[in-house]
């Protein structure tokens, strides 16, 4: 059923992806492949489209498996309410009409007369009326005191209304069904006496069986209450029904961002790249979307992490490159295949704060609600876990021995009560490892190949960096269990900052990680498979513009191509001359308004940057010189110097290359990585400066002489 649903989603939402209007203007382009054919490749590539949202649609899955079993409850839940309210019914009016009989033979009695049967039914009437009454009093007290005690009342809140509304019923029901009990356990118990005696009971010869009537009546009355309480939240009904539409529309729309990335990169690939120095790509495009596994596009990384994967039977991976490479997508896009029966994952994203027990149990806890959610046959030991880990059990005994005669009595009583310790830290570790083992071998055994993977994002987010270390030292305990493997994602930063990669000697991380993948920059051509996914006709020298100055880093990447289209509208196209230099503006007022990296260094020089000084100076190149000289001058301004000079070379060199006059014979040479002058090595340039200052500048001196532009100002 979940299949066709699937496929019948995915046709509906290929037609609307073909009918968005980037689309169709791309379709009717000169040269643009045709609808049909597009319609044809997405259907070859379905099961990848569909895996991209697979994420999203598990969960919406999920949430309609409680929902039936919730729907399978609520109906059960309403048979027994309305058979407890048919035999509310019935105990009502019985208690009614003992009520009379007990009252009409006690004056039969007392009078010597016969029973009669319309006293009898008076009595009852009158007993139901004043019953009747004493609600209708405790409704109207319930309603006036909701008011005066509540704020969200007064205020004219409709939740708090509907809350109101329900004690206002409930409420007087209990109290009339308190008295309708009592009265039938009275009456019941008083009708059998004097039937079995021939008069009333006197003082001390009531009998206490029709406490138990009483007792009995209220059990009824209650389960009927509940019962009512369960009908009387459509709050509750309606909110978990809105959350399943807000989950089957984040499938959708998860699903419908997918298929649209898939067509815009076909009709790039069908279509002759533009040479066009002229931006006419609106704000409505995929660059809206800032992250996502919508739009990924399998890299480098992808590949060797599948291929180092395959060859381990377990242990740990780490993922490292640079901030914003996109190792989280490709940790996502790793523990979330296309097949979904290859792996069982389990993500986890680091805690700032890294608490080592705390941590260790969201793992646990996250690892045993994956394993009820998979249904596995383990699911049982994970609900026992989960119950662990999320309560802390008090259970009590206690036992009562009474004797008594007349004024004499004996009794005894004993209790003992015992509360369960919360789990100490070695304890949270052995139980985690064993649940570990448990799942990867019960995955390994349903499916050979199958594994189990533990998917840790964002190590680089713990604060302070020193505690990395900890981290992995922690970690590495549970990284030897057979056929479950660890994927760490840390950035080279946090690698440098936290000394985890001493030159020279084994480190905590070459101890801890068995294998590593790096997470790349970007080359050339993945960038603009990026681009195309994001955006339909990115021109060629726009997409390198973007590619160098974002220094090939895909976040950095989309955020300076986000910001070129916010420049453009259907009225007002903008030409790459423009778009450069905006953008080369938008790079100076993060230089200016960034902090120097050794905290003594003199600060002053940064407001160089500021885009009025640079054009009292006469542009970048003679900032470049001017700076050169300054911090030649000033005390402790020798790295910040060289960094700063190497920045406005540059951007000067991007401003120089990147005018309306590019053509497609300069953007086709800057294409390839063997020529000096390449979009790569601009990129490099980009990354190294601020890092590696004097391979920044022997970068910069061989771009600018094979595109022709004077040399990097000399640091005397």
């Amino acid at each position: 059923m979940i299949s066709d649903r699937r496929n019948e989603v995915f046709a509906e939402l290929l037609t609307r992806a073909l009918d968005d209007p980037e689309i169709t203007t791309a379709l009717a382009a000169n040269g643009a492949p045709a609808a049909k054919e597009l319609r044809e490749a997405a259907a070859e590539q379905r099961d990848r489209i569909l895996g991209q949202a697979r994420a999203a649609e598990e969960e919406y899955v999920r949430a309609v498996a409680r929902q039936r079993e919730d729907d399978r409850g609520r109906r059960l839940v309403g048979r027994l309410t309305a058979i407890g309210t048919a035999s509310s019914i019935v105990v009502t009016l019985a208690s009614a009409a003992i009520t009379g009989w007990s009252t009409e033979l006690e004056a039969a009695f007392a009078e010597r007369r016969p029973v009669s049967p319309v006293t009898v039914a008076g009595t009852a009437l009158g007993m139901l009326v004043g019953i009747a009454a004493i609600a209708a009093i405790a409704a109207f007290v319930t309603w006036w005191a909701s008011a005066l005690l509540s704020e969200g009342v007064r205020a004219g809140d409709p939740a708090a209304e509907d809350r109101r509304l329900t004690r206002t019923l409930l409420v007087p029901a209990g109290v009339a069904a308190v008295l309708t009990a009592a009265m039938l356990g009275v009456s019941a118990e008083h009708v059998v006496w004097q039937f079995t005696h021939g008069r009333p009971p006197g003082a001390d010869e009531a009998t206490t069986w029709g406490v138990w009537v009483t007792l009995g009546a209220l059990a009824i009355f209650g389960g009927t209450f509940l019962g009512w309480s369960s009908e009387m939240l459509p709050g509750m009904r309606e909110g978990e029904g809105e959350r399943l539409d807000g989950l089957l529309t984040a499938w959708h729309e998860a699903l419908y961002e997918s298929t649209l990335g898939f067509v815009r990169g076909e009709i790039s690939i069908r279509t002759a790249r533009r040479y066009a120095t002229t931006l006419t790509i609106g704000r409505d495009t995929g660059l809206r979307k800032s992250r996502g596994l919508d739009f990924h596009v399998d890299t480098e990384a992808d590949v060797r992490l599948l291929v180092t994967s395959q060859a381990m039977d377990g242990g740990s991976i780490a993922l490292a490159g640079p901030r914003g490479a996109g190792k989280s997508e490709v940790l996502a896009r790793f523990c979330r295949p296309d097949d979904p029966a290859t792996v069982l994952s389990v993500e986890v994203t680091a805690p700032v704060a890294y608490d080592r027990r705390e941590f260790m149990l969201l793992l646990l806890e996250t690892l045993c609600e994956r394993v009820i959610e998979a249904g596995l046959t383990s699911a049982e030991e994970a609900r026992r876990l989960l119950g662990r880990i999320r309560y802390q059990h008090t259970r009590a005994r206690e036992a009562n021995v009474g004797v008594g005669w007349g004024g004499w009595g004996l009794s005894a009583k004993h209790g003992t009560s015992l509360a369960r310790q919360p789990m100490t830290y070695p304890e949270i570790v052995r139980r985690l490892k064993d649940f570990l083992t448990t799942v990867a071998n019960e995955v390994n055994r349903a499916d050979q190949g199958r594994r189990l993977v533990i998917g840790v994002d964002e190590l680089d987010r713990i604060a302070p960096s020193t505690a990395a270390r900890d981290f992995l030292n922690e970690l590495k305990v549970v990284f030897d269990v057979p056929h479950c493997l660890f994927v760490l994602s840390v950035s080279d930063e946090a690698l440098r900052d936290a000394e985890l990669t001493p030159l020279d000697r084994r480190d905590a991380f070459d101890s801890a990680i068995d294998e590593v993948v790096r997470v790349s920059p970007l080359d050339y051509r993945t960038a603009l498979r990026l681009l195309d996914n994001r955006a339909v006709g990115m021109p060629a020298p726009f997409a390198a513009l973007f590619y160098c100055l974002s220094g090939a880093i895909p976040r950095d990447l989309l955020r300076t191509a986000r910001a070129a289209t916010a420049l453009v509208t259907p009225e007002r196209p903008r030409s790459l001359t423009e778009v450069t230099a905006a953008l080369v503006r938008r790079e100076l007022a993060r230089t200016a308004g960034s902090a120097p990296a050794t905290g003594d260094a003199p600060q002053e020089l940064l407001q160089f940057f500021h885009a009025d000084l640079v054009a009292a100076h006469g542009g970048l190149s003679r900032l470049a010189g001017h700076l050169a000289t300054q911090s030649a001058a000033t005390p402790g301004a020798g790295r910040l110097g060289a960094t700063l000079v190497n920045r406005a070379c540059f951007l000067d060199t991007v401003e120089q290359i990147f005018v309306d006059g590019l053509d497609q014979e300069s953007i086709t040479r800057a294409a390839e990585p063997g020529f000096p002058g390449s979009f790569a090595a601009l990129a490099r340039a980009q990354r190294e400066t601020g890092v590696a200052d004097v391979l920044a500048r022997s970068s910069l001196e061989q771009i600018r002489r094979a595109w022709g532009l004077p040399a990097v100002p000399s640091l005397a």
